[in-house]
């Protein structure tokens, strides 16, 4: 086959043992990775094209190989980080031992110590709000599955009958989560003055409230 008809078929050559696919995942991956950092440096509106581009090490083709703008990068980057804080919460929160608080206490120590990180928290929390219509959905559908796994935490853990006799447990999951996400976005606007371990237990505090238990200690 031809370089040329290869290039058609989408295969291309192996190039030094990768194929054309690889690459293109790398060089996205790579774009991606200097997304976290120029959006949360720069913000969306202040981010472009040739800053991310010269961050990743590419130039604005490769950018557009995997892109078709700024937005399309954005939303990308954005799950990557929710994927990745929702998959490292499920771990801990599965490693913890079987009791409310520890469970809890668990999975919010992994959500604030990314929040921590003020590209990240910039992003998923500032950043999100205000694009397009499109990324606002996006932002609503991270929302409500945040919301369901708390949900599911919740009807685990807690006498969920107790909870919600004469409430709605998703609502009761959607608060939850709004005042976890308001609390990081309160830390990080504020410079993070509040130690780790005081936001972590601030808002266990309202889980453990929810559950009508005492926290230890």
């Amino acid at each position: 086959m031809s370089a040329v008809n290869s290039a058609r078929t989408g295969r291309g050559r192996a190039y030094a043992g990768r194929s054309c696919a690889e690459r293109r995942e790398t060089r996205r991956a790579a774009l991606i990775a200097a997304g976290v950092e120029v959006f949360g440096r720069d913000g969306f509106r202040g981010a472009t094209v040739k800053a991310i581009c010269r961050e990743a090490g590419l130039t604005e083709r490769y950018f557009y190989e995997s892109f078709a703008n700024s937005e399309a990068l954005f939303a990308a980057v954005y799950k990557s980080l929710i994927a990745a804080v929702e998959a490292e919460m499920i771990a801990a929160i599965e490693a913890a031992p079987a009791e409310a608080e520890a469970t809890a206490r668990a999975g919010l120590r992994v959500y604030f110590r990314h929040m921590a990180d003020p590209r990240i928290a910039r992003i998923v929390l500032i950043e999100i709000f205000g694009i397009s219509a499109e990324i606002d959905r996006t932002y609503r559908a991270v929302t409500l599955n945040f919301a369901r796994l708390t949900e599911d935490l919740t009807a685990r853990l807690f006498d969920v009958a107790a909870i919600t006799a004469g409430a709605d447990s998703r609502l009761l999951s959607m608060g939850l989560v709004g005042s976890t996400i308001h609390i990081a976005m309160y830390w990080h606007l504020n410079g993070y003055r509040e130690s780790f371990e005081t936001v972590v237990e601030s808002a266990l505090r309202l889980y453990l409230a929810m559950a009508g238990n005492a926290p230890a200690g």
